[in-house]
């Protein structure tokens, strides 16, 4: 039996005080992308409007509609909602079908009403292996597996095992630890400047570039006061990591619950802006980049080594310089920002052709069906009987990404964006 995609994409508990506030409406938002059967969406006025105006658009589209759920708002984290709320799910459930769940990321949270749907007689079980915090502190899902740390620094690193190209980093438990890393990487590198990461992050909203002790320490008591490093009722460590430079230019590859390599070409760029990601671009390289090949087969040899068939969703960062590629993160068990873009790339058929995201660079003044107007006016929406043109990865007041595909996608959406700011339905 065919078992039925539940798509449930709630934010997770280190991003709720990383400085970015939509997480917990637009990564929901985001996952209408992601094909299921069932999505569940936080009862919201402006994710409401979204949804349906996207359920019209990909009618007119000839996609397939998305079955949305609305869980009443009442807590930051999806999951935490959907257990408060559940006979809203049970009554959507036929126990005689199965069902198997894509969350953001599996966690503690998620497990809690999947466990309680288990034991009210549902077959439903999550998609991927739980996402691993506190209870696995050197696991390579996270930064915290990739760098020794300062109490055991006789203990090699995951890409020191596996013979993975990463700069020199150093991890600590608490401030002293974390000024101790930096001193390290300093030595080993006769450098000052490294960057400062929590382990437990995404998205670069919590990292920064440190020159100095001084700045180490203004940094890490910013994060302290703004919460970004308490939570779960524990002190995320933190890795201090070499500064690469010069840094020709971002990449990442995607890989899925096999650990089968999702990116076409194996690659694709990332489009950055002040240490933050902004979106990707897929298949405009004039050819496979296959210097990377041993850098995927030895990752994908040690992370299963580590945890198992079931890889989860993920995506390794790399960074190229005059002399090769250098990893600098690994997003493990958790879907990440390119996967909905590749996602869209295979329903619309396009995944061997040029496509890109990028966020929106101000803030989103507008809905779904008002920007999708003006791009049909101009003839910038996705046509499908040419497979070219721009349609929404998410897009409500607050919150926006648009992806494309064509000869120049990056460039069509930077021309979409400016005529959106001058329309004013962005404010630059």
């Amino acid at each position: 039996m065919e078992r039925k995609k539940i798509i449930s994409q709630g934010s997770l508990r280190e991003f709720q005080n990383d400085g970015d506030d939509f997480d917990r409406y637009y990564l929901p938002a985001r996952g209408l992308i992601l094909p299921g059967e069932t999505h569940l969406l936080p009862e919201n006025c402006l994710l409401k409007i979204y949804s349906q105006q996207l359920k019209i658009i990909k009618k007119d589209l000839l996609l397939p509609p998305n079955n949305v759920l609305e869980i009443p708002d009442t807590d930051y984290l999806l999951d935490l909602a959907i257990f408060q709320n559940l006979s809203l799910l049970k009554d959507c459930l036929d126990s005689s079908q199965k069902y198997v769940v894509y969350p953001y990321a599996v966690t503690e949270e998620t497990l809690q009403w999947i466990k309680q749907l288990q034991k009210d007689g549902f077959q439903i079980e999550p998609a991927f292996p739980k996402k691993v915090y506190f209870e696995k502190l050197r696991h390579p899902a996270h930064r915290g597996g990739w760098g020794r740390w300062v109490n055991e620094p006789d203990v090699p690193s995951f890409p020191e095992k596996y013979g993975l190209p990463y700069p020199v980093s150093w991890i600590g438990r608490d401030l002293n630890e974390v000024i101790e890393c930096y001193q390290r990487v300093c030595e080993q590198t006769n450098g000052a400047s490294a960057y400062l990461k929590p382990i437990f992050s995404a998205g670069g909203f919590t990292l920064a570039e440190i020159r100095s002790e001084k700045e180490l320490k203004k940094h890490y008591q910013k994060l302290m006061e703004q919460g970004a490093l308490f939570f779960d009722a524990n002190l995320s460590p933190v890795e201090i990591q070499q500064t690469i430079e010069p840094i020709e230019g971002f990449y990442s590859f995607q890989y899925g619950i096999n650990g089968g390599i999702l990116t076409p070409r194996s690659i694709s760029q990332q489009i950055m802006k002040d240490n933050q990601w902004q979106g990707n671009s897929f298949n405009h390289f004039k050819r496979e980049l296959t210097v990377l090949e041993p850098i995927i087969k030895n990752f994908l040899i040690g992370y299963k080594n580590i945890n198992g068939e079931n890889f989860g969703w993920g995506g390794v960062d790399l960074a190229q310089t005059d002399s090769g590629f250098v990893i600098l993160e690994h997003n493990g068990l958790r879907i990440t920002g390119a996967h909905p873009a590749i996602s869209l790339a295979q329903m619309f058929d396009v995944i061997d052709q040029p496509f890109a995201t990028l966020k929106s660079p101000g803030q989103v003044n507008s809905d779904l069906n008002t920007v999708w107007e003006l791009l049909k006016k101009y003839g910038y929406q996705f046509n499908p009987s040419i497979k070219t043109g721009i349609f929404p990865i998410v897009w409500f007041p607050g919150s926006g990404m648009l992806w494309a595909t064509g000869e120049k996608p990056q460039a069509m959406l930077e021309t979409a964006y400016h005529l959106l700011a001058r329309e004013n339905y962005i404010i630059m």
